[in-house]
């Protein structure tokens, strides 16, 4: 059993979304007049991507959402008697339907380790990302960690069609930012991927501009239909939703200051360096505050007592992974600067998309929440996986040599 995280509560509380962007999709335009609304603050805040996927696994089982929203200010009990924690049928529904997409998320990763290394290596990091730490709990709770996990993957699987098949690119960049906001990130190597083109494809310029146009058209047209928030007053909205991330982000920082100052991270080194410490080290951490500690306990311990789900979190683990990352990119940078073309590029993308998304969250994220890592998770294991697929083969050349001179 997988710990209750009161996240879970809000996304099946706003599940609802689903049902009213089929019957009723203008009532979930911006109203400039409901700004209190706590409902019109969630669309605001989070990507549509996660709630309109639990109100499609819901319906299909015949079930309602969440009727009341998570209260953070009342205790446990309080909330479960007003209704805002999901009966089990609900939870293990919504938890069901995202952990569906894990599947295609290994699939999409072995894709994008094979365009940059081999068959071995893509086997490798499917087989890292399917047992990684984060993932088996994030990426398995009714919560936005799951679809964008899916996303990303299906993006870097994408990078190797990207001069072809720009809206395919254009897709997977989309429902990376609409599963959550911080995959804007790769954005711009997307746009990049679209309009590197080989120097024998004519007439280049007007590809290019065909590409970008389609990728484009693709990005925009999505995020819009997914958020009919924009579809009347889109600049008023934009404006809007900026100023309540904000809002929110200065809420949560002036209160990790006051109760758990540990968790404020000032300088980009500190962020860089708690960054490294829960993509390789810190064991899962189930809950960013400890409101509900004392009720999360039992799970929590019959969670870590599974073989499995701390696999790797500790100093030796957590030295070999980063090792082999660090030498599958070195090693995969080496490679691919003496190969041709379709190598060099697929290798240099995955290098961008790396260091965009990285720094986008070094930048944007000052809290020491582990989720919040969660999308650097599958270029981890791309390159810890080209780092261990080639220390494979040297040391399979190492033996058959040996094997010769004896």
């Amino acid at each position: 059993m997988i710990p209750f995280h009161p996240d879970e509560s809000t996304y099946l509380y706003m599940s609802s979304d689903f049902d009213w962007l089929w019957s009723e999709p203008l009532s979930l335009t911006f109203n400039p007049h409901r700004l209190e609304d706590p409902r019109q603050i969630y669309r605001l805040l989070d990507a549509p991507l996660t709630r309109y996927l639990l109100g499609v696994g819901r319906t299909l089982a015949g079930l309602s959402a969440v009727p009341v929203d998570w209260d953070w200010a009342k205790s446990w009990q309080a909330n479960s008697m007003i209704g805002a924690l999901p009966g089990q049928p609900l939870l293990n529904t919504g938890r069901l339907l995202l952990t569906l997409l894990l599947p295609f998320s290994l699939t999409f990763i072995y894709l994008a380790a094979c365009s940059a290394g081999g068959r071995l290596e893509g086997f490798l990091a499917a087989l890292l990302l399917g047992t990684h730490a984060l993932v088996l709990l994030h990426a398995r709770r009714a919560m936005a960690e799951g679809p964008l996990l899916f996303a990303i993957t299906g993006f870097l699987a994408s990078l190797s069609f990207a001069e072809r098949r720009p809206w395919l690119v254009g897709l997977a960049a989309a429902l990376a930012f609409n599963a959550k906001h911080s995959a804007l990130a790769l954005l711009p190597v997307g746009l990049i991927a679209v309009a590197w083109l080989p120097t024998s494809i004519p007439p280049k310029w007007a590809r290019i501009v065909f590409n970008v146009v389609q990728f484009l058209t693709i990005y925009i047209g999505l995020t819009l239909a997914l958020n009919p928030l924009f579809w009347r007053e889109p600049w008023l909205t934009a404006q809007a939703m900026i100023q309540t991330r904000q809002d929110l982000l200065n809420h949560q920082v002036a209160d990790a200051r006051q109760y758990f100052p540990e968790q404020v991270l000032e300088s980009p080194w500190e962020r860089g360096v708690m960054l490294l410490g829960h993509l390789y080290l810190a064991p899962p951490m189930f809950a960013e505050v400890g409101n509900y500690r004392a009720e999360t306990a039992p799970a929590e311990k019959a969670y870590l007592a599974v073989p499995g789900h701390s696999l790797g979190r500790n100093p030796i683990g957590a030295s070999l992974w980063l090792g082999l990352s660090f030498l599958g990119m070195v090693w995969a940078g080496r490679e691919a600067f003496r190969a041709g073309y379709p190598l060099r590029r697929q290798v240099a993308l995955l290098l961008l998309a790396t260091a965009f998304q990285a720094t986008g969250m070094v930048l944007a994220i000052p809290l020491a929440w582990q989720r919040y890592s969660l999308p650097l998770v599958p270029f981890v294991c791309v390159w810890t996986g080209i780092g261990a697929g080639r220390l494979i083969r040297m040391l399979r050349s190492f033996n058959l040599r040996s094997l010769k001179r004896s």
